[in-house]
C-alpha cells in the first residue's frame, strides 16, 4: 500500500498575487429560470422512485396469483393512479427532451475522419427514433404484432 501524499503536495510554491473571494450565492438564485428547470429536473427523480416502487408492487402481485393481479388492475382504474401515470409521462418526456438537447453538445469533435452531423440533424434523428420506437411498442401492446 502506498503512503498517503502530503496534503500540500499540489499547492503552488508561493501564493498568487491576488486573493480570491470566498464563494457566494447570488441574490435570488433559486428564482432564476435556469435553476427552476434544474430543480424540476431533479424532482423527476422522486417520480422515478415512486414508479420503481409501483413496479415492485405489480411484480409482487403478478407472482402472488390471479386474485392479487386482478386487485392491482382494479386499483389502476382509480383516478389518482391515472393522474400519477400522466405525471410520470410528463416527467419522462421532460427528461428525454432535456437529454436530447444535451446530446449534440456531448459529441466528440471528430468521429474518426468524419465530423458529426449538425445539431438539428441529430435532434431530428433522435426524435424520429423516439417516435418510431413508441409506435412499435404501441402496436405490440395493442396486439397488432405478436398477437
Amino acid at each position: 500500500m502506498a503512503p498517503s501524499a502530503h496534503p500540500r503536495a499540489m499547492a503552488p510554491a508561493r501564493p498568487g498575487r491576488t486573493r480570491t473571494a470566498p464563494p457566494q450565492t447570488a441574490e435570488g438564485w433559486y428564482a432564476q429560470p435556469r435553476m427552476r428547470r434544474y430543480l424540476l429536473f431533479d424532482a423527476t427523480g422522486l417520480v422515478y422512485l415512486l414508479l420503481g416502487f409501483l413496479m415492485l408492487r405489480v411484480t409482487w402481485a403478478l407472482g402472488s396469483g390471479r386474485v392479487a393481479w386482478d386487485r392491482v388492475l382494479a386499483n389502476f382504474e382509480n383516478p389518482l393512479y391515472v393522474a400519477f401515470h400522466l405525471l410520470s409521462l410528463v416527467a419522462v418526456v421532460f427528461v428525454a427532451v432535456r437529454f436530447f438537447r444535451l446530446f449534440p453538445k456531448a459529441q466528440p469533435p471528430r468521429i474518426g475522419p468524419l465530423k458529426p452531423p449538425p445539431a438539428p440533424m441529430i435532434h431530428g434523428l433522435l426524435y424520429a427514433a423516439w417516435i418510431a420506437i413508441t409506435l412499435l411498442f404501441v402496436t405490440i401492446l395493442c396486439g397488432g404484432l405478436f398477437a
